[in-house]
């Protein structure tokens, strides 16, 4: 046999190299060599098709093990800090949204509204078990298969807490779709470092409205503030008279963000406020509220001591309470309002598509999807991951994220997978 050209020979080391970058930046480099689908990957760079071959490792369950699962901890927390977060019922979730798990399509659009719960089918012998992420063992973990292993239940569950002589016992209770919220809205347990968890504990459910429109959007609070919010927009535990909260003093003034940022009551903060409670004790976790008492309207303040003096916010009988006596008070239909930020303001920012206004979490999610900023902040989040030290313009991230918008026209995937492929086999990351 006659010895291969020279050219050929630097032609494949040069396809092999772009096909190995194109795979461990996919995959973290648990594709090995030897795969037949690294093969594949190979004949595609070879042919001068390095998307088709960053199609193949977006597909593989490689990447649904490492870079999905790693993309839906990060969003456990605005942080977007994958290390602090364990698989749970909220990542089983993200992780089939992204790969089509448990038989449902990939499908962004719904991740902050779709009423399901995902469990992981795991073999012992002959018997197969549906089991909650964050109770796989190590070894089961690792050998789960995120493609098709995961399966869909429909609706989602929480607890409801029932205190009777200071005894406080918990219950399941199925969440209205009305106050779903996609992933947003799942755990299973006190401490599963959910978004639920992060969102709910303690506190006045600040975190949670802010946290969901961080990780969506990536806005921060100072994008979202307001220069023109009233005071009945901001929630009652908010102290009017504090020197700050009209013109900040070294700080932007309370009711910018209170009143009229992520945190406002119409921006979405009713849709949580006084709906949700996470609970660390046993037999706790996310606590769905179905009828909130005041003791139990965090709108009114962390402290449930407190909460039945700044609901009235009487200053002329309790002048040392802490609230705001302009609140309108949370809505009872968990409606929001979005016109203050205005169509050709944030909103505009955000490429809204929805109408502005409506009743409850899972609306407000589905608008939240919508979005065309979701897309684009998904597409620089896979950048971050994929190709930090790739030169993206910002042309090019609105024409990867509109590839997997299915609101852009043409439509798209609704596919982060597409995102994946197009940003690794973009030029500037080979």
């Amino acid at each position: 046999m006659s010895a291969q050209p020279a050219t050929a020979l630097a032609a494949d080391a040069a396809s092999t190299i772009t096909a190995l970058r194109i795979a461990n930046e996919i995959t973290g480099g648990t594709m090995p060599s030897s795969d037949p689908l690294f093969a594949q990957m190979l004949t595609k760079v070879a042919a001068g098709d390095n998307l088709g071959a960053a199609s193949i490792a977006a597909n593989s369950n490689y990447f649904a093990t490492y870079l999905a699962r790693r993309l839906a901890l990060q969003m456990q927390n605005p942080a977007l800090d994958a290390s602090v977060s364990i698989d749970n019922d909220a990542t089983a979730f993200l992780v089939a949204h992204m790969v089509g798990g448990g038989g449902t399509a990939p499908s962004i659009s719904t991740m902050w509204s779709d009423n399901s719960t995902y469990l992981v089918n795991v073999t012992t012998g002959a018997t197969v078990t549906q089991t909650h992420a964050a109770s796989l063992t190590p070894a089961q973990l690792a050998a789960v298969n995120w493609q098709t292993d995961l399966v869909r239940n429909p609706g989602q569950t929480a607890k409801t807490a029932t205190t009777v002589k200071g005894t406080t016992t918990f219950a399941p209770i199925a969440i209205p779709v009305k106050h779903v919220g996609g992933y947003i809205t799942l755990s299973d347990r006190p401490a599963d470092t959910s978004f639920a968890q992060y969102g709910a504990t303690a506190g006045t459910n600040l975190r949670m409205i802010e946290g969901i429109w961080e990780i969506a959007t990536g806005l921060t609070l100072v994008d979202a503030e307001a220069t023109n919010a009233t005071a009945a927009n901001a929630p009652r535990f908010v102290p009017e008279y504090n020197p700050n909260f009209t013109h900040g003093i070294g700080q932007a003034a309370c009711i910018s963000c209170h009143g009229g940022g992520m945190s406002s009551l119409t921006h979405g903060y009713a849709t949580v406020a006084d709906v949700f409670d996470f609970n660390p004790a046993t037999g706790g976790g996310l606590v769905y509220i179905p009828t909130p008492t005041v003791a139990l309207q965090k709108s009114l303040g962390s402290d449930p001591a407190t909460r039945t003096v700044n609901s009235t916010c009487n200053l002329t009988a309790n002048p040392t309470a802490v609230c705001n006596p302009d609140s309108s008070l949370v809505d009872p239909n968990n409606g929001y309002d979005l016109s203050s930020w205005g169509q050709t303001g944030l909103l505009a920012q955000m490429g809204w598509k929805a109408a502005p206004t409506g009743q409850g979490l899972n609306q407000l999610g589905i608008g939240i999807g919508q979005s065309q900023i979701a897309y684009e902040f998904m597409t620089k989040r896979v950048i971050g991951e994929v190709c930090p030290m790739g030169a993206f313009t910002a042309a090019q991230v609105t024409e990867i994220a509109n590839a997997a918008n299915p609101f852009a026209t043409p439509k798209g995937t609704d596919d982060v997978r597409t995102i994946v492929a197009l940003v690794a086999s973009n030029a500037s990351c080979l």
